[in-house]
């Protein structure tokens, strides 16, 4: 069998050229396939997450979008009294809790870091959390936690032992009441490994709206009567038995609080919601489908190439035997067999080339890993469609090549066949469109992602670190700043509640002049906008003595003040009273560059704050020495509060911290690229095989040329010319079509990167220079050669 692939030692090269652009195919297919399968099954391993429902109201801020933080008393009735609902409540996984340090021994010795959330009890029927030990009953206090099997594992624990953690607010001794299964992979809770209960927390507070609520409906269809007994119920609990309700509060109530509910399955996708689960894009997703089938087309051309190309050299063979007696239909089963033969040694490279990328950085591009044994499904239906692919490419040319009259084949000729030259360079010019296509918008989803990074956000990022302090090193500022201000390399730090870029953030609504305004709020230090070098562009900054003020201070952005009417002269409640607002400062992005800028307050809460400010921001000199500043940073916090150890002293730099903000868009851009360059590779392997092909039938025609006078140069440029062609008209192609899916992509962002020309004009200069390589490099043999001695041979 092989022997009829690679008849011929100079066909060898272009067998194994062919198997190993389909090994990288499929790579690449199986890899985007994981990917995807991820994205199109995100939750759904959830038990019963076709019943499961976030609960969300009209978003304060854009009235096309919906917010899912909610305030309990509302929910709790309406749960209760609902009679669709199975069950329902609060669940907050890792995302909106974070992470903690569990010991297992009161001395704090070593400790395993997990992810842990926060839920009310009819959340576990919700997400059907299954105990393997331990009542969730006994769960009665802060203290009481559950634990997830794995993780009880890792620490060696049971039911009742204890456990310690050392959080912001101090070390606690807490004790494990449950032991519950781990949630699925791919789904928000994978990583909540922790589970705490809210209890009573704010179950009669009105005005904070800071809980996910999610419901399990008796039916996936009961959506629409959800809305309809939720709706009685709010105005049940707005305005009691009161017969004479009056229509503008009634309007203003369900404004505000009528439901729309989302579901578990479709929360992924859905950027109509402020979500609190993981997000993707189905831009992105469908994206890479399309990938993974552009490149199995371009190696599949190339296939279908390789055995057209074959023809003339087989067909001799082929029609010899059918003069001996062997039947067609054998003829035609023994060159789908040789297909099928190549295409299963395809798929063994490409799972030797998936194996050592599933332990490289590759890996954590892909959501889930790339892992064979972790995803022995998704490989099976990767060889699965590979035979269905190669047995519909391989049918035609077995059908072509059994189809020609015996004498018309064996008096040969067949190689510089016009239709089959056109069919060829054809397919060729497929995968040039395609591959330009590729190279273009992979170099501009790149820019994008670096046109947000080094965007002017209106704050200066350089030189600068982030801390999360604890509890105690929060509450005693002045001693902190005395402390890191002490070194000279450190030259300001301020504070802040939480990070200045950031998509969840705590949102106000105030009554003003009669209407309900809402604003995303930002409490800060006097000095923050000074050291983060936002200007002030009407009134006052904070001052020092703002710290120590009764009610707070307030100073909004430019955009708040034109929306609202905001005036120096205009007070708006704080966290105690009415505050003033002394100043109005600059725009500035305080979310990722897919938003635009929103009205926000920054915010002094004055001499009695809500909660200790525990984000502290550092700018070093420009010449810092960064290790040294960052060890004195966790030697000045352990200093401060004894109870920590340097590992625990969590510092960051600012740019790490915003490059975050875009991992989406980051691995976007590599798995594109990597692509892309994959889809050149395999495009190049289909030109080399083509030049391959025509020098070889087209030896008698050079050895004439070069006998009547044409130099080595004339017939590399007679190849060349070709090809070049082939890829100009190609580009007319490909260029507007990039274009327009560049525009599309682009369209998804706020703030964009200009569509550039030189894009377009730099893949076109790398696509001919690495053709014309390519094929000088194949032709030169051929153009070398003997011409007397080829004209013998001929």
């Amino acid at each position: 069998m092989m022997g009829n692939i690679m008849r011929g030692r100079k066909y060898i090269a272009s067998s194994l050229l062919n198997i190993i652009g389909m090994a990288m195919a499929f790579a690449a297919l199986y890899i985007i396939m994981v990917q995807v399968h991820y994205d199109l099954n995100y939750n759904k391993s959830i038990k019963d997450s076709d019943r499961v429902f976030i609960i969300s109201v009209k978003d304060w801020y854009s009235p096309d979008k919906y917010m899912t933080y909610l305030a309990r008393p509302v929910w709790e009735d309406v749960i209760e009294n609902v009679s669709c609902v199975e069950s329902g409540g609060v669940m907050m996984s890792d995302r909106s809790s974070g992470s903690c340090k569990l010991y297992s021994d009161p001395s704090y010795g070593s400790s395993i870091s997990v992810g842990y959330g926060r839920f009310s009890y009819g959340a576990l029927e919700t997400f059907g959390v299954e105990t393997v030990s331990g009542r969730a009953e006994d769960m009665q206090t802060s203290s009481d936690v559950a634990i997830s099997e794995e993780t009880a594992a890792r620490l060696g624990v049971s039911v009742g032992d204890a456990l310690w953690t050392n959080a912001n607010n101090g070390k606690h001794q807490l004790k494990v009441s449950l032991i519950y299964k781990d949630f699925p992979k791919g789904t928000d809770l994978e990583n909540t490994k922790v589970l705490v209960n809210i209890g009573p927390e704010c179950i009669d507070d009105t005005s904070e709206w800071s809980y996910p609520y999610y419901v399990k409906l008796r039916s996936s269809s009961d959506t629409e009567e959800f809305t309809e007994k939720a709706v009685e119920r709010i105005k049940l609990y707005a305005f009691g038995d009161d017969d004479e309700i009056d229509e503008e509060d009634l309007n203003s109530v369900l404004d505000a609080l009528t439901p729309t509910l989302f579901s578990l399955d479709d929360l992924y996708f859905d950027h109509r919601v402020n979500s609190p689960g993981k997000q993707g894009s189905r831009t992105s997703t469908y994206t890479l489908i399309a990938i993974a089938f552009l490149i199995l087309l371009i190696a599949f051309i190339n296939f279908i190439n390789f055995f057209f190309a074959l023809v003339p050299l087989r067909i001799k063979s082929v029609n010899t035997r059918k003069i001996l007696g062997t039947p067609r239909s054998e003829l035609i089963v023994g060159i789908v067999m040789e297909s099928l033969f190549l295409i299963l040694m395809a798929l063994a490279l490409a799972a030797v080339i998936v194996i050592p990328l599933s332990h490289s950085s590759v890996d954590s591009l892909v959501s889930g890993g790339i892992s064979l044994a972790d995803h022995v499904v998704i490989a099976l239906y990767v060889l699965g469609l590979a035979v269905v692919l190669c047995l519909l490419s391989s049918l035609y040319p077995a059908f072509y090549i059994t189809s020609f009259p015996t004498a018309l084949a064996l008096r040969g000729g067949l190689g510089a066949s016009s239709r089959g030259r056109i069919f060829r360079y054809a397919l060729i010019g497929v995968q040039y469109v395609i591959t330009f296509a590729l190279i273009v918008c992979s170099v501009f989803v790149d820019l994008q992602r670096r046109y947000m990074l080094h965007y002017d956000m209106g704050f200066d990022k350089s030189q600068l670190l982030v801390v999360n302090a604890t509890q105690k090193v929060a509450s005693d500022r002045a001693s902190c700043d005395s402390k890191l201000l002490s070194n000279p390399q450190i030259v300001s730090v301020a504070w802040a509640d939480g990070e200045i870029v950031r998509d969840g953030r705590m949102g106000w609504g105030r009554a003003f002049k009669g209407e309900q305004i809402n604003f995303k709020c930002y409490p800060v230090s006097w000095n923050f906008l000074q050291m983060m070098g936002i200007d002030i562009v009407e009134g006052r900054d904070f001052v020092r003595s703002d710290e120590q003020s009764e009610n707070g201070t307030f100073i909004f952005n430019e955009a708040a003040r034109d929306k609202f009417g905001l005036t120096l002269e205009d007070k708006m409640y704080g966290h105690r009273s009415e505050t003033d607002i002394v100043g109005f400062c600059k725009n500035f992005n305080f979310q990722s560059l897919a938003s635009p800028v929103e009205p926000i307050a920054l915010y002094n809460f004055g001499k009695a704050p809500w909660r200790a400010l525990a984000t502290l921001y550092l700018r070093t000199s420009v010449n810092a020495d960064m290790p040294s500043v960052i060890k004195y940073i966790r030697s000045a916090f352990c200093e401060l509060d004894p109870e920590l150890t340097e590992s625990q002293v969590d510092v960051h730099f600012f740019d790490e911290r915003l490059d975050s903000q875009y991992a989406t868009e980051k691995n976007t851009s590599m798995m594109v690229t990597l692509f892309a360059i994959l889809a050149i590779v395999i495009s190049l392997m289909g030109v080399f095989g083509l030049v391959m092909f025509e020098s070889e039938y087209r030896r008698k025609e050079i050895g004439i040329r070069r006998v009547n006078g044409a130099t080595v140069g004339d017939i590399l440029k007679m190849f060349n010319m070709k090809f070049v062609r082939i890829v100009l008209c190609c580009f007319v192609v490909a260029a507007p079509l990039s274009w327009a899916i560049v525009r599309r992509y682009l369209e998804g962002f706020a703030y964009r990167t200009p569509i550039y020309w030189w894009v377009f004009a730099a893949a076109l200069a790398v696509v001919l220079l690495v053709t014309v390589a390519v094929v000088t490099c194949r032709s030169m043999t051929a153009a070398m050669e003997n011409p007397c001695e080829t004209l013998k041979r001929e």
